[in-house]
């Protein structure tokens, strides 16, 4: 309820800043769907500092934790934008949902492998045998397989377990796992409260399977056919929102900090900024990489049985209107 409150607040916030100087027939409406988690920051950042009212636009925003309603909602046209975690995106591929991938919403989020230290795991072929916990529909996983591709072991090799954020921060303690390998937003306390070590850090798991990770920010084909000046207003906004989070991080942090406050879910502001810092917005439109990445993620995603096949990104990125509001900007 606080969160509704929250965002039909923002939302008469919007129309009043929107409407101060223009003509009211000049505004638009679009419905944009985020997670409940750090990537929706864009999202915030967009709707909370106003930057898509600077294009016309009234954003009704809605958080959600379900993916299979961002799925729904995108194909049966009940929203227009959506960002999601890259593994959503590569489900929607494989499902051959109508969709188009419109820009990034972030990439390179920090990933690590962390031990207890009463088990000798000193690299990625140690875990052979041993209980690896990660997140339930984690972004983790895809990273975890590749790495053990390289070090020519498959998920069947040790035991991957996926736990809900509550049990993975006490697994290690509980010696429900001998590892975690997760993003640092849950591998940092860990460490912090020595429950285990780092035995790969963020830098060397980049450099070794060259990380990207890119988060997509999606939108039906058919909008983009039938309304693409729309999909331009909003695309403008996103990246105004992106460089914004890169020149004030310390607002973003507070931004997100109160995001999650209306959800129930405490963190300090400390946390909220050094949470930003673990993913990079600098990116906006595709690159070559960043499609080679994600395609790999998806072969990841189908050797360790969740998706059925590896899908393909030809046709689904339309790097177009990305390109264009980042010449904007400068």
């Amino acid at each position: 309820m606080r969160l509704l409150r929250s965002l039909s607040l923002g939302l008469v916030l919007i129309i009043a800043a929107t409407t101060t100087g223009r003509a009211a027939d000049s505004i638009t409406l679009a419905r944009l769907t985020f997670s409940s988690g750090w990537d929706a920051l864009p999202a915030i950042v967009g709707i909370e500092r106003g930057f898509f009212a600077q294009e016309g636009l009234v954003v009704s925003g809605l958080a959600i934790t379900s993916p299979e309603a961002v799925i729904n909602s995108l194909a049966a046209g009940s929203t227009d934008f959506a960002v999601v975690p890259q593994r959503v995106a590569l489900v929607m591929v494989a499902a051959k949902a109508p969709i188009k991938i419109i820009a990034q919403g972030g990439w390179g989020t920090e990933l690590e492998l962390i031990a207890r230290s009463d088990v000798a795991i000193k690299g990625v072929a140690d875990l052979k045998g041993k209980t690896v916990a990660t997140l339930r529909g984690s972004e983790a996983l895809p990273a975890l397989v590749r790495l053990l591709n390289q070090s020519k072991l498959k998920p069947t090799d040790l035991k991957i377990v996926m736990m809900s954020a509550d049990d993975l921060v006490k697994s290690l303690a509980d010696k429900k796992a001998d590892a975690v390998f997760e993003t640092r937003h849950f591998t940092s306390p860990l460490v912090q409260n020595k429950s285990g070590t780092v035995v790969m850090d963020a830098a060397t798991i980049t450099k070794t399977i060259g990380w990207i990770d890119a988060i997509p920010l999606l939108t039906n084909a058919e909008t983009v056919a039938k309304d693409p000046k729309l999909v331009q207003s909003f695309t403008n906004g996103w990246a105004k929102a992106l460089a914004y989070i890169r020149q004030d991080p310390e607002d973003a942090g507070r931004l997100l900090d109160i995001f999650f406050h209306r959800q129930g879910v405490r963190v300090t502001p400390a946390m909220a900024k050094n949470w930003i810092a673990m993913t990079r917005y600098d990116q906006y439109a595709w690159s070559d990489a960043a499609i080679a990445d994600a395609e790999y993620n998806g072969w990841a995603l189908n050797t360790a049985k969740i998706l059925k096949v590896a899908p393909k990104l030809k046709g689904v990125i339309d790097n177009r209107f990305a390109d264009a509001a980042a010449k904007a900007l400068k």
